[in-house]
């Protein structure tokens, strides 16, 4: 399972599962290919970074497990909606989660260049959640509102930690991890859209492939901050 090949593989199919069942409406080969996803994920990445590991990896990994609850969660909708809450629920502690370890990224390296880049970023970030809301919120379900508003003001927060990671990570780092949280925010708009605004056939296949895309992307990123040859050497200098 620390082989990213083999895992890629099971993920993928695992992902084709999902999306495949979303659009039939086979609720059996959901329940057996949704958790697998976060399942696969999060034993890679504990795998990879145990040796390396810091509260980065650990709120990364929780994010992971929060995910996968709200993955099983959002399964059993169908037979009752109250579990679209508990999801969301499960999805807002993942987003802060990712939220907190891309801060903490930030604040340990404390450098004050490369502000420009991400002050756009955050610029567009709030500019697009403000008006979303402002759009979705009157066709939102009674008893949501406030708790939709948080997790947009949750997952905006995610996206903007992420974003202030420039220069303060390895390229490759910041720009795999900053794709998957927008691709995360897509997958959430697209999801809000379907199930408040104006439902369409091919939801679940965009959610599902945008979602799965964006936690994959959101793992792999944050492996390649903590697995890079110079964070491992300068992680050495340190202890000895």
């Amino acid at each position: 399972m620390k082989n990213t090949w083999l895992v890629g593989s099971i993920y993928a199919l695992a992902t084709i599962g999902t999306c495949t069942a979303g659009i039939t409406g086979n609720h059996q080969l959901d329940y057996f290919c949704k958790p697998v996803l976060m399942v696969a994920l999060s034993i890679w990445f504990y795998l990879r970074s145990r040796a390396v590991g810091d509260r980065f990896t650990l709120l990364i990994q929780a994010g992971l497990f929060f995910s996968l609850i709200g993955d099983v969660a959002l399964m059993f909708v169908h037979k009752d909606e109250f579990n679209f809450l508990i999801g969301l629920a499960a999805f807002l502690l993942a987003q802060l989660c990712y939220a907190v370890a891309f801060a903490d990224n930030v604040f340990s390296v404390g450098a004050m260049e490369g502000f420009l880049l991400p002050g756009i970023f955050t610029l567009v970030i709030v500019v697009y959640t403000v008006l979303f809301v402002w759009e979705i919120l009157p066709h939102v379900d009674n008893g949501l509102t406030y708790p939709v508003i948080a997790y947009a003001i949750a997952i905006a927060t995610m996206g903007i930690a992420a974003a202030f990671r420039y220069m303060r990570t390895y390229p490759r780092s910041f720009w795999t991890v900053f794709i998957g949280s927008m691709l995360f925010v897509a997958s959430d708009s697209t999801l809000a859209i379907n199930r408040f605004r104006n439902p369409f056939e091919s939801a679940p296949l965009v959610i599902m492939s945008t979602y799965a895309a964006a936690q994959f992307l959101i793992a792999w990123g944050c492996l390649a901050h903590v697995l890079d040859p110079d964070n491992l050497r300068r992680r050495a200098a340190l202890t000895t």
